[in-house]
């Protein structure tokens, strides 16, 4: 699979984005839109939140999967993280930080179920108090859901979940979420 990334934006990186089936040029037209281009050549506009994936992956590498006495993932969630924030109970943390500055949680989830039912939960349980959905957007070409949401009560908490089927080492689905609690 050839797979080509154009643009200016160096920030971007191609294992944040879900697996592409056939041969594609992916361009940044901004942080959150990607324009995807087949050998098909139609074009696909897909809206994207692309810095909390970038910085999920950077914490990734450093982390090196987390874990302990050689099994991968089952890292904690970090000191201050919303106890009302619903988690995928089949799901194992493999990256959970916070930004230096505060107040920005990065966690990256790996769960073997699939995507519609990790979509379904988060699209269930973030319209529960606290939480309100605002917006969801299926991407069926990438295999990815996202889904933006915040504090009901307007205190600032808000944030993105980006669900992808991944085919690397195995059929899994990814939970990427992006959470800014205001300091």
């Amino acid at each position: 699979m050839a797979l080509e990334i154009e643009g200016s934006n160096p920030s971007v990186h191609p294992t944040c984005l879900p697996a592409v089936r056939r041969p594609a040029t992916l361009r940044v037209l901004s942080p959150a839109v990607l324009l995807v281009k087949s050998d098909g050549d139609e074009m696909i506009r897909a809206r994207i939140i692309i810095a909390p994936c970038l910085l999920v992956a950077l914490v990734l590498a450093a982390a090196c999967g987390g874990g302990g006495e050689g099994e991968p993932g089952g890292v904690e969630l970090p000191a201050g993280f919303p106890q009302d924030f619903p988690v995928y109970e089949k799901a194992t943390a493999y990256v959970a930080t916070v930004a230096p500055e505060g107040g920005r949680f990065l966690v990256e989830w790996r769960s073997s179920d699939s995507l519609d039912q990790v979509r379904d939960f988060y699209e269930g349980e973030l319209e529960k108090e606290p939480w309100q959905v605002e917006n969801v957007q299926d991407i069926p070409e990438m295999e990815t859901t996202v889904i933006t949401f915040a504090r009901r009560d307007n205190s600032g908490d808000q944030g993105t979940v980006a669900i992808a089927s991944v085919q690397e080492d195995g059929q899994h689905v990814t939970i990427a979420l992006s959470l800014t609690t205001p300091q």
